[in-house]
């Protein structure tokens, strides 16, 4: 809180064009109910549209919550945002992520995150189930686990970033403010964030919906790489996964591997490239028996079947996912 009172949680919102969503995601985090004071960290980068008015009429409503960070020139390309401009404003011991075109659906949210990595300090992140929101409307219930609990860390690092939606995300602020190598490279916030609190701790996962993501929203990082093959993102979580091994001592190699040939072959369904075949079947066949055969028959299966592939990879991919 910006009154000189010590917040317990700080919460971080990244905006750019979200005039139509911001004052969603910021009403989900003013109706927190909680017995805590709390942060609303925005920052907005040089909007082309009204959305840094809207974060500023906010701000002057509510000055005791909400720290604006209104950019006059866009810093994607020059710098790391995150480590540059919002983790020295961070001051709670806990952080939450609620995007500029994500929002909270629970007004319990901060408390129940809160109160489960209150009770055990060896706990460095919390996630939960969320609605997928489309550009048609419809909601998908997205629960990445069967049942509230602990989630190993190998897992977290298996499934990728998606496998915690960034708006379910809280985590300890003294992770948040670690930045190894492997992170400061990162072209993405939410994934090595998430690598680092496995790497580092404990991940609890709540089986309740408590916010809604919007896949592929415009002007959102999946709807720009969700279609097209994006070969420069590619290769940057291959080198900065790589650096995460080094920095997690190797235990998850295995786990990192699973990660990359299902990348390999995520950019193989897109694209068709043989490039990208090769890649996959090359990595495949580092994994356990088990998992090289699945993978080598669903790459076989898309280079036979094309985009027809798609149905029976639908049905199927529960059983690699998991």
């Amino acid at each position: 809180m910006t009154n000189g009172i010590k917040p317990l949680v700080s919460v971080v919102c990244l905006c750019y064009n979200h005039e139509d969503t911001v004052a969603g995601a910021i009403e989900g985090v003013l109706s927190q109910k909680t017995d805590f004071p709390f942060e609303l960290i925005i920052h907005d980068d040089a909007s082309t549209d009204n959305t840094a008015e809207i974060v500023r009429s906010y701000a002057e409503k509510y000055p005791e919550i909400i720290v604006p960070v209104l950019q006059t020139e866009n810093q994607m390309k020059t710098c790391n945002i995150a480590e540059t401009y919002i983790s020295p404003l961070l001051r709670g011991r806990f952080v939450a992520i609620c995007e500029g075109d994500d929002f909270w659906t629970s007004p319990d949210k901060l408390a129940k995150q809160t109160a489960v990595m209150l009770a055990d300090p060896g706990i460095t992140m919390t996630f939960h189930g969320v609605l997928q929101l489309d550009d048609t409307g419809e909601k998908i219930s997205y629960r990445p686990v069967k049942n509230s609990g602990e989630v190993a860390p190998g897992v977290i690092i298996k499934r990728g970033g998606m496998f915690c939606p960034s708006v379910s995300l809280m985590v300890r602020r003294d992770i948040a403010d670690m930045w190894p190598r492997f992170r400061q490279l990162a072209d993405v916030y939410d994934y090595p964030l998430q690598a680092l609190c496995a790497a580092e701790g404990k991940a609890y996962y709540i089986d309740e919906i408590m916010a809604a993501y919007r896949f592929a929203h415009k002007n959102s990082w999946t709807a720009n790489n969700l279609s097209a093959t994006n070969r420069t993102h590619i290769l940057n979580e291959i080198n900065w996964i790589s650096l995460f091994n080094e920095y997690s001592e190797e235990r998850f190699s295995y786990e990192i591997n699973w990660h990359l040939t299902h990348l390999w072959l995520t950019e193989y369904r897109k694209s068709f490239s043989k490039e990208f075949k090769k890649n996959a079947l090359v990595s495949a066949k580092k994994l356990r028996i088990k998992d090289k055969t699945v993978f080598i028959l669903l790459i076989l299966m898309f280079s036979v079947l094309k985009k027809r592939g798609e149905t029976v990879y639908g049905s199927i991919k529960k059983l690699i996912l998991k």
